[in-house]
């Protein structure tokens, strides 16, 4: 059939005839082609030290998060950003979700709010953890159920 050799290619053709089945000797013929304007493609593997370069590169375009709690938000900060667009009174677009709640549905209430903000419900969107950290939202939960945000959602009219 064919060969690369360099830059020739051997190719053996073998046939009995014009397309007939019968019992005709096969004959042979030999073809060399010598390709002068050859052109090397590159590999699509990329070589270790690239792809480490790459990487290196992409982390650097990345958000900062918040590393620690140190770096996080004050929770009254985090609702005027993030939650007041809709949940403030004047807003009308999402419930009131500043009014305190009995003490005994603090945890039922955390875990709502947690998972409405990590998972969207209903026209509200999920929220990352890069928009709300972990300590950002733990603080945020605890100061709605006990009602430390009424005054800020007061003061948003």
């Amino acid at each position: 059939m064919g060969q690369v050799s360099g830059t020739k290619l051997l190719i053996t053709l073998k046939s009995n005839g014009a397309g007939s089945l019968d019992d005709k000797p096969m004959t042979t013929r030999r073809v060399t082609l010598t390709m002068q304007n050859t052109t090397t493609v590159l590999s699509r593997h990329l070589p270790s030290r690239t792809l480490g370069a790459l990487a290196l590169f992409g982390a650097l375009l990345l958000p900062p998060v918040a590393a620690n709690a140190s770096d996080a938000r004050e929770p009254d900060e985090v609702y005027r950003q993030v939650c007041a667009h809709c949940h403030a009174p004047d807003k009308a677009v999402g419930p009131e979700i500043t009014m305190a709640f009995p003490e005994a549905a603090w945890e039922a209430r955390g875990n709502y709010i947690r998972n409405t903000v990590r998972h969207g419900r209903a026209a509200m969107p999920a929220f990352r953890v890069a928009k709300i950290s972990d300590p950002e939202l733990e603080a945020l939960i605890e100061a709605l159920v006990r009602g430390d945000m009424a005054a800020t959602a007061a003061s948003e009219e």
